[in-house]
């Protein structure tokens, strides 16, 4: 199990990376107003808030293997989200070639 602390470092990283490239890819084909990844960028950022509040506060502090696995639900949902989000992403990039 990782540290509360490291799993909120986690979701910034990979978050973070993910809006670096959907702001790198409308700065390279010059599309400022991209209004799909804009709502890549506003969903990624929701999410990134969404599981830092559920990081914070686990459900069952009292039972070690509930909060084991509570953030490991977190984690593979920032996973499951993050790939969502470069899945719709490169067919942007797609689109645009």
């Amino acid at each position: 199990m990782t540290s509360r602390r490291r799993l909120k470092k986690e979701i910034d990283y990979v978050v973070s990376d993910l809006v670096i490239d959907c702001f790198t890819y409308t700065n390279l084909y010059q599309k400022p107003d991209d209004k799909e990844a804009l709502e890549i960028v506003q969903g990624t950022l929701m999410l990134r808030n969404e599981l830092r509040d559920l990081t914070n506060h686990p459900e069952k502090r009292a039972d070690s293997e509930s909060v084991k696995s509570h953030y490991d639900n977190i984690a593979e949902t920032l996973i499951g989200a993050v790939d969502e989000g470069y899945t719709k992403l490169k067919e942007l990039i797609s689109k645009g070639k």
